[in-house]
Parts: structure tokens; C-alpha cells; sequence
């Protein structure tokens, strides 16, 4: 019986112990994996923001740029005729004047209108011409009838026929006007002679 008691208690100590032996490892499994799971779970949300942070860094002067890049396209589209740029907003095109310190030519026309159809492939279109006010003045092309602004400088400078080139000086000052079509010499003339002598009153035909 002694015996028999010994074994048993052998028995239920060797249980014990490797109940006990073999709760250890699994204990430190589940640390070691909950660890493992909660570094990777930080590890992915601190590289999610810096991903994103980065992102806005990136895009935010471009989009910056693209924005000034509409609002400089939409103030002053440019249109080409022949060799020669013309801008399409006469404000922006006196703001540029200004920065160049050059004279502005500001050539209001019509889609019917015929004599500035012949303008723009006889005079605008001449080798001398484009050279002259390429390097020398800044141009606009103003449809008196396309668009808001093209209505407005037609009734603020009273222009009443077509074609009519308005002139402006360096500072934005209107000092005259020509009507009419000009063969590519004469209109050269007609502009020099404006600047030197313009008229008193701008305004007038």
C-alpha cells in the first residue's frame, strides 16, 4: 500500500510538472506573438502617416502651381497669327506693357469683318511688321463682339468701326486710336506718328 501511494504521488507530481512545463511556453508564445502583432500594427500606422504626410508635402506647391498657371492662362490667352503672339485680354496685355515698358497695341476686330481679315494676312502677316512689334510693343487681338470684356473696351474707347487698333503707352495711358486698314509701311508710320503727336483727344476717329 505504501508502495502503491509513493507511485501515485510520483505520478501526480510528474503531471504537475509538466502541466506546469508545458504552460510556461505557450505563456510566452502569446507574449511574444501579441508583442510582435501591436510593433507591427505601429510600425504600419506611423509609416501610413509619413507616407501621407509626404503626399500633401508633394503635391501642395504643384497644385499651387497649376492653379497660377490657369488664373496667368485665363487672364491672358495667347493666339498666334503668322509669327506674331497675340494676347486676348486687354488688361492683362497693359499689365505686361508695364512690366516691359513697351507700348500696347490693342487690335479690335469683328469675325465679318473683312478689311481685318485683309489686315491680319497683308500687314500683321509682313516680315518687317512682325519684327517691328515683336520687338517693340506687346499686342492684343480684342473681338468687339466674342466676349464680355471685347464689348466693354469697344464702348469705353467709342470704337465705331473695324478694324481699330487703340494705343496705349508704357504706363497704360490710352493716347489714340487708328481706323481703318493700312498697307504694312503705313501702319508702321501711322503708330510712330501717334506716339510722337497724339492727338487731344484720344477718343476722337
Amino acid at each position: 500500500m505504501k508502495r502503491l501511494k509513493l507511485l501515485e504521488r510520483q505520478k501526480n507530481s510528474w503531471v504537475s510538472h509538466n502541466e506546469r512545463a508545458e504552460g510556461a511556453p505557450i505563456m510566452k508564445n502569446e507574449i511574444k506573438s501579441s508583442n510582435v502583432r501591436t510593433r507591427f500594427a505601429r510600425i504600419f500606422a506611423l509609416a501610413t502617416l509619413t507616407v501621407a504626410g509626404l503626399s500633401l508635402l508633394g503635391s501642395a506647391p504643384d497644385a499651387q502651381a497649376q492653379g497660377n498657371q490657369s488664373v496667368s492662362s485665363a487672364d491672358n490667352k495667347l493666339i498666334a497669327v503668322n509669327d506674331l503672339m497675340w494676347g486676348t485680354s486687354l488688361s492683362a496685355s497693359l499689365a505686361q506693357g508695364k512690366l516691359k515698358r513697351r507700348y500696347v497695341l490693342a487690335d479690335i476686330y469683328t469675325d465679318w469683318c473683312g478689311w481685318c481679315k485683309r489686315l491680319d494676312r497683308d500687314t500683321f502677316a509682313n516680315p518687317q511688321m512682325m519684327s517691328y512689334l515683336n520687338t517693340k510693343w506687346v499686342c492684343a487681338k480684342i473681338n468687339a463682339e466674342g466676349s464680355v470684356e471685347g464689348k466693354q473696351v469697344a464702348s469705353q474707347y467709342k470704337v465705331s468701326g473695324f478694324p481699330c487698333a487703340l494705343v496705349f503707352d508704357p504706363s497704360g495711358k490710352f493716347i489714340g486710336k487708328l481706323s481703318g486698314y493700312y498697307k504694312p509701311g503705313d501702319y508702321q508710320k501711322a503708330l510712330e506718328d501717334l506716339i510722337k503727336n497724339p492727338p487731344s483727344d484720344p477718343y476722337a476717329e
